[in-house]
């Protein structure tokens, strides 16, 4: 079984995602790991253990850090509300669970130290990535592959340059791309051809089951962000990374120079990638530029089906 590690900061398309991973066919997940991002840290973890609690995960959730390594914080709250996991209807119910005593980097560290190779997928702010690479930087070879949602090679969203989660902590995205570990970039560019719709949300709603309907709720609230009438569709952002684990086939990927920027007044965690390579310069990650939107929406639907029952 291959061992894959989660990273999150967990809003609605984290949960799904990590639904995706749960039981996703010749591998195992091991840890989930909590930042600071789309909420503070208080607030990431008790989703994640309400969403572990919920799936009935076997995977240890630990916190991580709460705060970026240099940057003022900032969050999503504005949009996905105060925990960051908001719905119109049916929320998570409470968990007793409790979060593992050990803080997530040396969780991290000491998994990766324990098992052959690792694919760690991100799809939060990159700090506490960054900061077991700053520690332990021998321990970059233990990362089979690093999948992370996050950046763009065009436009931003938080900012018009910027994507969010590398935003939060940009000097942290520089320390992970700059590691030399493989990197598997799910940016807007690409996220923004993934996109899931009020019909999708129809779709669970009508299973009829407490399972469909609380994942109804929360797309609902998810689609209201773009449009108060849900008529609009949404990119489906983190959700990409388990499709790409579990269906590569469904994306096209080109080798790229990224390097995140740290200075810009207008352009801070812009993440600026040349395609040029090797020529202009050596590779640093894959970085995805297509995707198949109705095969990989596809595949979210089945998987989700599955799991309503």
């Amino acid at each position: 079984m291959n061992s894959v590690w989660l990273d999150t900061d967990p809003g609605f398309d984290d949960f799904v995602t990590w639904l995706l991973l749960e039981g996703l066919p010749g591998t195992r997940l091991d840890g989930v790991s909590v930042v600071a991002g789309n909420a503070p840290l208080e607030h990431t973890l008790a989703n994640a253990l309400k969403i572990s609690t919920f799936l009935k995960s076997g995977a240890p959730v630990y916190a991580g850090c709460d705060r970026p390594l240099v940057a003022e914080q900032v969050t999503s709250q504005h949009l996905l509300g105060e925990s960051g996991l908001s719905s119109n209807g049916r929320t998570l119910p409470e968990s007793t669970l409790r979060a593992r005593p050990e803080h997530a980097v040396d969780a991290l560290a000491l998994h990766l130290e324990r098992t052959p190779l690792t694919t760690v997928v991100a799809i939060a702010p990159l700090t506490n990535l960054a900061l077991l690479l700053r520690r332990a930087p021998h321990l970059a070879r233990k990362i089979e592959r690093l999948v992370i949602m996050g950046g763009s090679s065009d436009g931003g969203n938080h900012t018009a340059a910027a994507e969010f989660n590398i935003f939060a902590d940009p000097e942290a995205a520089a320390v992970v791309f700059g590691s030399g570990v493989p990197i598997h970039m799910f940016g807007l560019n690409l996220t923004r051809q993934v996109l899931v719709t009020r019909r999708h949300a129809e779709t669970l709603r009508a299973t009829g089951t407490p399972a469909g309907e609380l994942l109804a709720d929360h797309l609902d609230f998810y689609l209201q962000i773009r449009d108060p009438q849900r008529n609009a569709p949404m990119p489906f952002h983190d959700p990409v990374t388990a499709v790409f684990l579990a269906r590569p086939d469904l994306f096209r990927e080109v080798p790229a120079a990224v390097e995140i920027e740290l200075q810009g007044r207008l352009t801070r965690g812009m993440t600026v990638c040349e395609f040029r390579v090797p020529r202009k310069a050596p590779p640093t990650a894959m970085v995805a530029v297509e995707a198949d939107s109705e095969g990989v929406m596809a595949y979210v639907m089945d998987r989700l089906l599955m799991f309503c029952g």
